[in-house]
Order: C-alpha cells, then sequence, then structure tokens
C-alpha cells in the first residue's frame, strides 16, 4: 500500500491494522524509499530504507534495534525495529519523526539520534512494579486512606514517610508505623533490614500486619491504581506531596493499565507493638548475641505472626485494625 507523499497515517487508522492482525507494509516516502511495516501480533513497527552513512547507535535502547539486511536481491537496507507494546501511536510518531529529517537529506544515524531526543519517553522500559513491591504499596495506601479520615489530608500525608524520608512507613505524632502487607494464608512478612522494626528512642514501633488475597471482580476488592486514585481524590492540599512520595515508592501513573490484579482483605489487619519481647532482629541484638558483629553486613528475615497475639493498637489505628469486615476501603 501507498501512502501520499508525507501523509500520515490517523490514530484510528493505525489502531484499525493492529487490530486486522495481518502484517501490513506502507510506503512512507520514496526519496529516500522508506518503508512502513506493522506486524500486528507481536505489536513491532519496522521502518526499511536503504543503508546511506553509519548504522544508528541504540545499543543503550531497551525498545529499538537496528539491522543491515538485504531482501529479494535488494540492498543493503537499515531495518529500525521498534517495540510498540503499549504505545502504537507513540512508535509510529517515532518513525514518522525519523523518515521527516530522512527526506530533508539527513542520514539514518543523525536522523535517529535526533528523534530519540524528543521520544525519551517512549524509549525507557514500560515496567511495572514487582508484585511484592506493589502489594506492599497498597498496604501503605490502605493505612494512608484511614489516617485521612481521621488525621486530614496534611497530617496523614505528612506522616507517610516512604521510602527516603525514613526507616519506618509513618511517623504519627507519638508512634511510628511500619506496615506489611502480604498475600500469604499465613501472616508471614519478610523484614528487610536490621533496622526495619528498630524502635526510635522514646517512640513505640507497631507493626501493622496486611493479609490480601487475589480475586475477580467484587465490589468489595481494590486495584492499585483504583486505590492511588481513590486516596488522591480525598486530598485538596497535598497532591503535590502525595505524588511525590507515589514517585518516590516506583509508581508511575503512565503504567497504571499494567496493575490489572483486584485484591481483598484475607483477614482484618493486625497491630503489633514491636517491643523487647517481639521477634525482630536488630543491631542491638546482633551487636549481643554474635560472636563478631562487625562481619555481619546485611541481615533480611521471615517472620510468621500467625500465632503471635496482636496489641490493642493505638487510637489512630483503632478502627483499621480492629474488628470489622474483610472489605478494602
Amino acid at each position: 500500500m501507498t501512502l501520499n507523499p508525507r501523509e500520515h497515517l490517523s490514530p484510528e487508522t493505525l489502531e484499525k491494522y493492529f487490530v486486522a492482525g495481518s502484517p501490513i507494509t506502507l510506503l512512507l516516502a520514496d526519496r529516500p524509499t522508506c518503508l512502513l511495516k506493522i506486524d500486528p501480533k507481536v505489536e513491532r513497527i519496522e521502518l526499511w530504507t536503504p543503508v546511506d552513512g553509519p548504522e544508528p547507535d541504540v545499543a543503550a535502547l531497551s525498545r529499538v534495534s537496528v539491522a543491515s539486511v538485504y531482501r529479494d536481491g535488494e540492498g543493503p537496507w537499515f531495518v529500525l525495529d521498534i517495540d510498540a507494546h503499549l504505545a502504537h501511536v507513540e512508535a509510529y510518531a517515532l518513525v514518522e519523526a525519523v523518515v521527516d529529517d530522512l527526506v530533508t537529506g539527513r542520514p539514518l544515524r543523525q536522523a535517529t539520534a535526533l528523534s530519540i531526543d524528543s521520544f525519551h519517553d517512549l524509549l525507557a522500559t514500560r515496567a511495572r512494579l514487582s508484585e511484592d513491591r506493589a502489594v506492599g504499596l497498597l498496604g501503605e495506601l490502605l493505612v494512608l486512606n484511614h489516617l485521612l479520615t481521621g488525621l486530614g489530608e496534611k497530617t496523614a500525608v505528612g506522616a507517610w514517610l516512604g521510602p527516603d524520608r525514613g526507616e519506618h512507613d509513618f511517623g504519627l505524632t507519638d508512634v511510628d508505623l511500619e506496615v506489611k502487607a502480604t498475600l500469604s494464608e499465613k501472616r508471614t512478612h519478610l523484614i528487610a533490614s536490621e533496622t526495619q522494626l528498630a524502635a526510635n528512642p522514646h517512640r513505640p514501633l507497631w507493626l501493622v500486619s496486611i493479609q490480601l488475597t487475589r480475586t475477580g471482580p467484587n465490589r468489595d476488592s481494590v486495584t492499585l491504581p483504583e486505590l492511588v486514585g481513590r486516596v488522591r481524590g480525598r486530598l485538596v492540599d497535598e497532591t503535590t506531596a502525595f505524588d511525590g512520595l507515589l514517585r518516590a515508592a516506583g509508581w508511575r501513573a503512565g503504567d497504571a493499565d499494567l496493575y490489572r490484579e483486584r485484591y481483598l482483605l484475607r483477614t482484618t489487619p493486625a497491630a503489633y507493638l514491636v517491643d523487647d519481647d517481639f521477634p525482630a532482629i536488630t543491631r542491638d541484638h546482633i551487636e549481643t548475641m554474635i560472636h563478631h558483629p562487625e562481619l555481619v553486613a546485611a541481615v533480611s528475615y521471615r517472620l510468621d505472626l500467625t500465632s503471635w497475639p496482636p496489641g490493642t493498637p493505638p487510637t489512630a489505628l483503632a478502627a483499621f485494625a480492629g474488628p470489622g469486615p474483610t472489605g478494602v476501603s
């Protein structure tokens, strides 16, 4: 199929080619020859153009590759291959930007370099958080959503410390909270360091244990993007701070469609006071119980709190970690 010189596909037409399911080749320009190949089955777009000058440097890009090939006795051709998964329009726009430069006389290497600068968001790998991290963020957002009701947005968002502002997840007026969420049938949690359950001086530390389970459509269930939107929708003055904390946790709004799992509370959350009797491994314990503690560089371990009796939670958590239905609110 041949397009009129420098005629661009509309997003609707482009999507029709992907939906059709069959590979198609389009002529985008004839001086130099520029062929667009769309392969819907693997969601890839290729730009074919005769070799002119050195090969483009795309080695550092995860979604773009280039090769020099011969076809039907013709060639050599440069083939710029782009992973268009979840980015059909953006990948096509990148090809068109390259072709626009080619028809002005620029070689492919230069045209590609110029276009890459304009499409850095597409070329960055779209990647979701691991499920462990996504579930962990979900747990923290559940706590934050609860705290908003009792503390108001300024205090609640200010108390959420995130990964960059403190050893623990929340710092309330008189207590600290370490939030742990798990998909396990047992109340097991990974403690990633010797400091996670180390209380700050003169401040009680509570471990908030949240058990979740994957589920299908359910009025009480929620996806991570839905919970992000729910919490954000309750904010007026603290949206900028909230968005910054989400970014620090690895959340990107542009990747929301990658999080499709729905979750439901398996049990009512429980709160545990991390006192001297609690089974935590801290630097103080290492120093007093292990020979040559200076050789212990890092510690991680799993706690199974299934049979450990929870405490009476602090006032700010009373309704969250007390008896109640197992919906996600």
